[in-house]
């Protein structure tokens, strides 16, 4: 439900916030006024192109916001669609500058363009008499069918939509393999040649970095066997004669030993300077150990720059690192696995989609055959909603035809109508009249309506073409649907004004220099008045204000007896 409407600098409108109500919601007011406007503004929320000269004159940016309460099925689909958590309500925002750039938000983060066109479009659905609406557009109709009938024909759809998943991907699968012969005995011989070259190699995981670190400590050889001698002759002793710091250490211990069991901290310092001892003579083996080592390997470094040339050949040829490498040895060796064993793979696939095929072609049979039952009563239903809207000869039908199997079945159907006796069914794209078009959609719509999530619906000037009996049936629908959905109507017809449950003023005033629009919730007196305009023009009559009041008590009395 939209809760809020904010404008601000769109057109002659300066800034306008609207409080809706729930239920059925009517805009009146004079021709000029800024009433396509508000349409307007709710359209660039759903994502519609706008022109910067939309921009009221004079402004450098124009601004739309719209809150709306949403119940949790439509929270959980907006969630899923956006990619964000909603709670029960959600804010949609458009801005626009006098450079030409937009902005938009949800929630008041930033979002692309195509992001609140996809909310926009799951809160609002526009309807006007010469709107492409989805409900004209073929390509719908499939899935109006299937939301009106949904408790059967759901489940029976999803077990479709599997089978046909499961054939498509073996379809592919059979593809994949399926190829000439001599190519793939070419593809098995290359794939066993690769394998045996990696596996000849012996490459591990981590063996460059273990090679590259061996390379920096042979380079600086030198270096490292001066220092550690050096360092092992200080801490261990050598040929120099000089006291060691070991012997130092031990002399210390020597000393020590004899008091240390007269004290605690004596015996403490004993056992650490025996420790310390330990540690010494530890590494300086290790000094030595690692010194001997170094000396000791001629040759070595050559040999390591051959084998990092022989990795870095690998992967040039294979993959930038041995863990790719080996992952892509792996890789061949399952192509090489379903080459081998493709003749047998692709029969054994055969079978299984002949099998799939049978189940998948009697589920759309079973499918198609539900369909058909809820067309007929889709078809009676909308049509006895368009006798209630004086189109008393009229005629409706879903039309069946057989297509491929697709993701949703087999049935490409499309709704058709004749709105005069004596003329032949025809797509509902085809009616010229706008006064009737605006009927089919309301009765589409109406039968619809209590199928469908929750949608705010928007009405503009949908009863164009129509008057007096026809325009009170209109008025009468519209108020049903509003019980399912919330309905927002522009209107200048005082029998759709006067069925509503809050009636909104759309006035535009001017002080000389600059024009403005303005939209108020009217009260019970004011509204009587501006029915009454509509009724009899610009001079408003008490014969005018009485008939207002008529229709105004019997669309309450209509009310009172649904």
């Amino acid at each position: 439900m939209l809760r809020t409407l904010s404008i601000k600098n769109i057109a002659v409108i300066e800034n306008v916030n609207i409080d809706f109500e729930g239920g059925f919601n009517i805009l009146t007011g004079e021709t000029g006024a800024g009433k396509s406007i508000i349409i307007d503004s709710i359209n660039l929320l759903k994502g519609e192109r706008a022109s910067k000269d939309i921009i009221r004159n004079g402004e450098a940016k124009a601004r739309v916001d719209a809150v709306f309460d949403v119940d949790s099925k439509t929270a959980e689909e907006l969630s899923e669609i956006l990619g964000v958590d909603i709670s029960d309500e959600i804010m949609l925002t458009r801005e626009l500058s006098a450079e030409g750039k937009s902005t938009c938000r949800i929630d008041g983060t930033p979002v692309t363009l195509a992001m609140l066109s996809l909310a926009g479009e799951r809160l609002v659905d526009i309807h006007g008499q010469h709107d492409n609406t989805s409900l004209l557009a073929k390509k719908t109709h499939l899935g109006f069918l299937d939301k009106y009938g949904s408790a059967d024909i759901a489940p029976v759809l999803e077990e479709y939509r599997s089978l046909h998943a499961e054939y498509g991907a073996v379809a592919d699968e059979i593809e994949s393999i399926d190829v000439d012969e001599k190519e793939r005995e070419r593809r098995a011989e290359l794939l066993r040649y690769q394998i045996e070259e990696i596996e000849m190699s012996g490459i591990f995981e981590g063996e460059d970095t273990e090679l590259e670190e061996r390379k920096t400590v042979l380079k600086n050889s030198y270096k490292i066997a001066s220092a550690t001698t050096k360092a092992y002759e200080n801490l261990y002793g050598g040929d120099s004669g000089e006291k060691s710091a070991y012997d130092a250490l031990w002399t210390a211990i020597k000393a020590i030993e004899p008091i240390a069991d007269l004290d605690k901290s004596l015996s403490e310092a004993y056992s650490a300077l025996s420790d310390a001892s330990d540690v010494i003579s530890e590494n300086a083996r290790f000094l030595k150990n690692y010194c001997e080592d170094v000396e000791s390997t001629s040759g070595e470094l050559d040999k390591i720059e051959e084998r990092l040339e022989e990795i870095d050949d690998l992967k040039h040829k294979f993959a930038p690192t041995i863990e790719k490498i080996l992952q892509k040895k792996e890789d061949m060796q399952a192509e090489l696995d379903s080459l081998v064993f493709g003749e047998e793979r692709i029969s054994e696939l055969k079978l299984k989609l002949e099998k799939l095929g049978k189940q998948r072609e009697k589920t759309a049979e079973n499918l198609s055959s539900i369909r058909k039952k809820y067309a007929q009563s889709l078809s009676q239903a909308v049509e006895s909603e368009l006798k209630g809207l004086c189109m008393p000869g009229v005629r409706f039908e879903t039309a069946f035809k057989d297509c491929p199997c697709r993701s949703d079945g087999t049935d490409d159907i499309e709704f058709v109508i004749c709105t005069n006796a004596g003329e032949g069914l025809k797509p509902l794209g085809k009616i010229a009249s706008g006064g009737e078009l605006s009927r089919i959609m309301l009765a589409i719509k109406s039968v619809l309506a209590d199928c469908e999530s929750e949608k705010l619906l928007i009405f503009d000037e949908v009863d164009a073409g129509v008057s007096g009996a026809a325009a009170q049936s209109i008025g009468e629908k519209l108020w049903k649907t509003s019980r399912y959905s919330q309905v927002i109507c522009i209107t200048h017809l005082p029998q759709i004004a006067a069925m509503a449950d809050s009636h909104y003023l759309i006035e535009k005033h001017s002080d000389g220099d600059r024009t403005r629009t303005e939209v108020n919730l009217i009260t019970e007196d004011k509204r009587i008045a501006e029915i009454a305009r509509t009724l009899g023009g610009a001079d408003i009559t008490e014969a005018a204000l009485t008939n207002a009041r008529e229709l105004v008590g019997l669309a309450d009395k209509f009310k009172g007896e649904k």
